[in-house]
């Protein structure tokens, strides 16, 4: 009856081992899938976040030579007025320097 009893228990402790072990396995596995789930995470969260720097450069990139064209046209045009404004007072220094003759 002693020989029995420790038999079965010895089954017993044998069937829980495996199915822990069973269990650990899954788990392990479980936990390895997930780490490569991330990794792949990351590795798209540092792509996405590249291409939006990039993005951004270019963008950035543009309104500075939007700005510059601007820039450059506005001094342009204000050069003209300039050359305008003192051909003006040029010929109304001559205007006075020279009245027109008394009839």
């Amino acid at each position: 009856m002693k020989f029995f009893r420790v038999l079965l228990v010895s089954i017993f402790a044998l069937t829980l081992t495996v199915a822990c072990s069973k269990k650990a396995e899954e788990a392990a596995e479980d936990a390895t899938n997930s780490m490569h789930e991330s990794i792949d995470s990351a590795k798209d969260a540092a792509k996405a976040t590249e291409e939006a720097a990039k993005a951004t450069a270019e963008s950035a990139n543009a309104a500075v030579s939007d700005a510059a064209a601007k820039t450059e046209a506005a001094a342009t045009e204000a050069k003209d007025k300039a050359v305008d404004a003192v051909q003006a007072a040029k010929d109304a220094a001559k205007a006075a320097a020279n009245p027109p003759p008394k009839p």
